[in-house]
């Protein structure tokens, strides 16, 4: 097998300039460099993985956690991750919670004794324990579509869900919408709470009263979705309008009204949250609300890389902004 020292025995120099001619060190010369990688093809050397973690005090491994790797936002954020992280040479190791507070903890702990490089985190738990577990790290933490408690100098990845919620109500209301119900996420969900927070201020703002049967929180799914406009449906009989809090929650929506026949936009206008792809199909054309996700990925990636590459960098936070799509599911009220 053959090893560095071949290398530098074919190219007449010492092992240490071999080395750091392949760790790319700004003292050798890009002729060397050159000959160097000339060697190593010609004799079919590929470096060793280990000896170069070793060497560079480095694993090249990235922990990316995330609550749901089948949630096509999220899965469109994580390639975005390993576009940027494969160009510089790292593999992703995934950490797929299912929303479990157990094993977000299993995989900071993992993360650790693996001596990982840095973290890309969306966490849904951030009690006591698991802040110190992460304090405790040592290692680079971005968040990603969540933000860190105050306690955490760690940035963050992120888009305004308050103000991109905002516009969606604030359209409903343009189009002469005054009855408008809300489809919430589960209540502890950071996103939802902000999704709901603009909805209730942008309805207070124009003196709308909240009909107290008009919102419904607690669900994730198609299948929540579809439940939760049967209920409002049959507790709010004056509702012409839905902001649902994400895409999926308004397309289940969507299913129960056309079960029912009941025609959208002629009798029920809906708004969703996220732009996913499937939102765009034909028979849906869901109005919603973008964001940039592959992007949001993209830079998450990179503000790791460059807090790993320059050690005590804090990173500075990133928040993207959101752009209303409006297709076919709203209409005006008359």
């Amino acid at each position: 097998m053959t090893t560095i020292k071949d290398v530098a025995k074919k190219l007449g120099v010492s092992v240490s300039t071999v080395s750091r001619a392949m760790n790319n060190h700004p003292d050798i010369r890009p002729e060397t460099k050159q000959e160097v990688l000339e060697a190593m093809k010609e004799l079919n050397y590929t470096p060793n993985a280990v000896a170069r973690s070793l060497i560079q005090r480095r694993s090249y491994t990235i922990g990316l956690m995330m609550p749901d790797i089948t949630d096509p936002f999220l899965s469109a954020m994580a390639q975005g991750i390993e576009e940027v992280l494969s160009d510089d040479g790292y593999q992703v190791v995934y950490g797929n919670t299912s929303r479990s507070r157990e094993k977000e903890e299993s995989f900071l702990l993992s993360a650790a004794q693996r001596k990982m490089d840095g973290l890309i985190i969306t966490s849904d738990f951030m009690d006591s324990e698991m802040i110190q577990l992460l304090k405790n790290l040592d290692i680079p933490v971005v968040f990603l579509r969540r933000r860190p408690p105050a306690e955490l100098e760690m940035p963050f990845v992120d888009v305004d869900h308050y103000q991109g919620s905002c516009k969606a109500v604030e359209y409903l209301l343009s189009l002469h919408h005054e009855h408008i119900g809300f489809i919430g996420m589960p209540e502890y969900s950071y996103t939802g709470q902000e999704r709901y927070r603009a909805y209730r201020d942008t309805m207070n703002k124009h003196g709308i009263d909240i009909h107290p049967e008009g919102i419904v929180f607690g669900a994730r799914s198609y299948e929540g979705g579809f439940q939760a406009m049967a209920q409002l449906a049959s507790a709010y009989s004056q509702m012409t309008a839905v902001f649902a809090a994400n895409d999926i929650l308004a397309i289940g929506a969507l299913e129960w009204l056309a079960e029912q026949k009941v025609s959208v936009p002629g009798q029920m206008s809906i708004v969703g949250f996220d732009n996913l792809e499937v939102s765009n199909l034909h028979w849906i054309k869901l109005t919603t609300v973008a964001q940039p996700r592959k992007e949001m990925g993209r830079r998450a990636a990179e503000l790791l890389m460059t807090m790993i590459q320059t050690k005590g960098s804090k990173g500075s936070s990133i928040l993207f902004d959101t752009e209303l799509i409006i297709r076919n599911t709203c209409q005006s009220h008359t």
